[in-house]
């Protein structure tokens, strides 16, 4: 799957994961040290290699002390940023963020609201096959 970003580049999805911000909370609220242990612990699948990774901080909160309940996680490749090396072959990153329950949206659709106004070249790295 392909999505173009404002800029025009494009990037490829190559993997897509979601889950469940508090899918191992049984009783109780959430509270500030619950959802400081859970930012620090998002990650994404090691299934994936070992890739640059940015996690969207802005906008994570659904209230007070209620972070948004699902966790967004998504690989993506594009032709090489522009730098003075022409070693490389593609770039990469995988981006994270927390967001609203899908609701019958397409994974296409939930990736390009996220990363439209993404800067690639600012923070994807080159990667040699």
């Amino acid at each position: 799957m392909e999505i173009e970003l404002q800029t025009g580049r494009k990037v490829q999805i190559e993997a897509f994961n979601m889950s469940k911000t508090y899918g191992g909370l049984l009783v109780g609220k959430p509270f500030e040290a619950m959802n400081d242990s859970i930012i620090g612990l998002v990650s994404y699948s090691k299934d994936w290699g070992n890739r640059k990774a940015l996690l969207n901080k802005e906008d994570m909160y659904a209230s007070k002390n209620v972070l948004k309940p699902i966790i967004y996680s998504v690989w993506l490749t594009s032709d090489v940023v522009p730098q003075e090396s022409k070693i490389n072959d593609s770039s990469t990153i995988v981006l994270l963020w927390f967001g609203e329950d899908p609701k019958g949206k397409s994974i296409n659709d939930i990736i390009k609201q996220e990363i439209f106004n993404f800067d690639w070249d600012e923070h994807a790295e080159n990667i040699q096959f």
